[in-house]
């Protein structure tokens, strides 16, 4: 056991990157084909594969730094009951508004036992444990300039929207997902989406991909080279859930969404640095990009924009550039490295 301990410390991006396409997958490809057959109970282990990289990271945090114990469970105890009871809610709602699901008490059963996982992320921001503490503290204490908060909201809706105008604009179609008429019921259904991409993007994934993945890359590697390896990694991880899973699709579909995922990524690494490695820029920007990707289709007018802005961003902060060891998105990553 302490040799297994201490080779995780020694080796800790192979071990987070390991663990967690082995959890994801194992369990993603022994259940998918049950829950595709109706049986619908085996969701929150599904669930328990997405949330591998924000458990994962979790796991891995609490070895680093174990002691000394910090703090109160107390907090812990009620964020962890009131984002239960809030997340159970909303995947309850999520699944009876948008996926049309009956209201049954197994759904309800089933919606709180998957909000547990969700309810762990968010009670471990005020983990006693000092390494859990210190991996997700800017989830309630966020770093830099609020404008960057916001254009994480805004970035990716402008981009699209924008894009998709301009596309029309030269006579291409744009086909949207739904309605582009904003109406109550659609606004409605827009916000109940984010918030459940809050639970499914924001606190199951984003711990690990940027708040754990990406400051140790960065501590090898520049931003650039960091972020395509970490966007690959991204993308592919997915695949079990894209060929023939729950969130199957064309294999068109499937590289094009690989690519706006590396894409992306690059976005996100640029607020996480301008942020000083804020975990809560990429946990806003994630589920407003999912949201998004739900109403308007990405038009070539849109992947054009995405392409300019990214390779702005990349020039802008000259990411080519290895950060150095004190810079504050990577400092504590630094400070954990063997």
């Amino acid at each position: 056991m302490i040799n297994l301990t201490e080779y995780l410390k020694r080796h800790q991006l192979i071990a987070y990157f390991v663990l967690t396409y082995a959890l994801s997958w194992v369990l993603w490809i022994l259940l998918q084909p049950l829950y595709l057959e109706g049986r619908r109970t085996v969701a929150p282990l599904i669930s328990v594969g997405i949330f591998a990289p924000a458990l994962v990271s979790i796991g891995l945090s609490a070895l680093l730094k174990p002691h000394p114990r910090q703090g109160s469970r107390k907090y812990a105890v009620i964020a962890f009951v009131v984002v239960w009871i809030l997340a159970s809610l909303i995947i309850t709602l999520y699944l009876t508004v948008n996926q049309q699901m009956d209201l049954t008490t197994r759904l309800v059963i089933v919606s709180a036992i998957t909000g547990v996982l969700p309810a762990f992320v968010g009670s471990s921001v005020f983990s006693t444990i000092p390494g859990v503490r210190e991996h997700l503290c800017t989830y309630i204490n966020p770093r830099g300039s609020f404008g960057y908060y916001l254009l994480a909201i805004i970035l990716i809706p402008a981009i699209w929207l924008v894009g998709n105008l301009l596309s029309r604009a030269f006579g291409m179609e744009v086909p949207f997902v739904r309605s582009p008429v904003v109406d109550i019921k659609l606004l409605g259904t827009a916000v109940l989406m984010f918030l459940y991409n809050i639970a499914y993007s924001a606190l199951s994934e984003e711990p690990g991909w940027r708040g754990f993945a990406l400051p140790r890359l960065e501590t090898k590697f520049n931003p650039l080279v960091s972020s395509l390896i970490l966007g690959a990694l991204w993308a592919v991880w997915h695949a079990p859930l894209k060929f023939g899973g729950i969130d199957a699709a064309s294999l068109s579909e499937i590289i094009t969404e690989w690519v706006l995922i590396v894409l992306v990524t690059i976005i996100f690494t640029w607020l996480f640095n301008r942020t000083k490695g804020s975990i809560l820029v990429t946990a806003l920007i994630h589920p407003v990009m999912n949201t998004t990707g739900n109403f308007l289709n990405a038009s070539i007018g849109a992947l054009i924009l995405l392409v300019v802005f990214t390779v702005f961003v990349i020039m802008l902060d000259k990411m080519w550039r290895k950060l150095p060891a004190d810079n504050p998105a990577i400092y504590l990553a630094s400070t954990h490295a063997a």
